[in-house]
């Protein structure tokens, strides 16, 4: 059976076409470069840490605009 695990939920910034975060486990920056505007407005999207590997969910200003709150 698999397991269910909740990844946490954290801020990015959004400039150009790159989405920027910092890592919570270990607060390394990170940047998400996208290569269609497709791809770089999606609200959410997981991503994983360049240093640790730390599994997150990415969540992008337009979706912080609308007054999302995680559980």
């Amino acid at each position: 059976m698999i397991k269910n695990s909740v990844k946490p939920e954290i801020a990015g910034t959004r400039s150009g076409y790159v989405i920027r975060f910092t890592c919570p486990a270990c607060s390394t920056e990170n940047a998400i470069v996208n290569k269609s505007p497709r791809d770089h407005y999606k609200e959410t999207r997981d991503a994983a840490c360049k240093q640790c590997k730390t599994r997150s969910r990415i969540i992008t200003p337009g979706m912080l605009a609308t007054g999302y709150t995680s559980v």
